[in-house]
């Protein structure tokens, strides 16, 4: 069988999710669901036992017990796992060096910070998210700005009129946007209000806006409007370019999806 080629960090970083997932994990299970040798998996859980990232045990590894919000964060980033990384590798090409991001919450975008953070380009990236923060924060290329704002225990993410405020003085280049649904007539949309508002400023400071959404929450819509269709200049999409409904095919928007299937 042909291993994985993939990087350190890129398998590594799966490692973390899925011992947060499921607590503890044998070498052979990561061996089977990484696709690589188990001299390789043992070195990737010594560096990360190096880092005090996890405990190793024989045979495996496992992580202290999490707090709620993070183990449903590890949870909601195994759903779509592929489609997740294939918008990250969609979306890296137009990051230019030395921008200006806006980076909204959610499990997209951490794993699009993490490919980020794999690939050292500069940047400075202004996000409400704790978490896609503290992962930026690992690359010395990138300036991460946390807004500040009440923090949610359910999204680990900043809100409210203090985001809002420190958003304002910000001008970006470009503005990723993970809503909880897209529509071609109700745009991007949002349960909570608080997220509706701070995806609304930030597409307002940005010269670009780039939707990022799984198969899943095309043609959705939720509570609350954030950001009309016609400021969105980019729709970043998982899936095949076929499985994309015609109704945003045909929406005027730039769309960039995986470019070939999975074999």
């Amino acid at each position: 069988m042909q291993k994985s080629k993939r990087a350190p960090g890129v398998r590594r970083a799966e490692i973390r999710r899925i011992l947060r997932t499921q607590q503890s994990a044998t070498v052979e299970e990561l061996c089977a669901l990484l696709n690589a040798s188990p001299a390789t998996i043992r070195r990737d859980l010594a560096a990360l036992e190096d880092n005090d990232e996890l405990e190793r045990s024989h045979g495996g590894a496992a992580v202290p017990l999490l707090r709620e919000a993070e183990q449903n964060f590890a949870q909601r980033e195994a759903i779509d796992a592929e489609e997740k990384q294939a918008i990250a590798e969609a979306i890296l090409p137009l990051l230019a060096p030395g921008s200006t991001l806006f980076m909204n919450d959610g499990s997209t975008v951490m794993a699009i910070a993490k490919l980020i953070v794999e690939s050292g380009i500069e940047l400075f990236v202004a996000t409400p998210a704790v978490n896609v923060a503290a992962k930026l924060s690992e690359s010395k290329s990138i300036t991460a700005c946390l807004l500040g704002g009440f923090v949610r225990q359910s999204s680990l993410a900043t809100s409210g009129p203090f985001a809002e405020a420190m958003a304002a003085q910000i001008n970006a280049d470009l503005a990723i946007i993970s809503p909880d649904g897209l529509h071609p007539e109700q745009g991007l949309t949002f349960l909570n209000a608080e997220d509706a508002a701070l995806a609304r400023r930030m597409a307002s400071q940005s010269k670009s806006v780039a939707a990022v959404a799984t198969k899943t929450k095309l043609m959705s819509v939720k509570r609350v409007i954030g950001v009309a269709m016609y400021a969105v200049d980019h729709l970043v999409c998982g899936c095949s370019r076929a499985e994309i409904p015609s109704a945003l095919t045909e929406s005027g928007v730039n769309i960039l999806s995986r470019s070939k299937e999975k074999a």
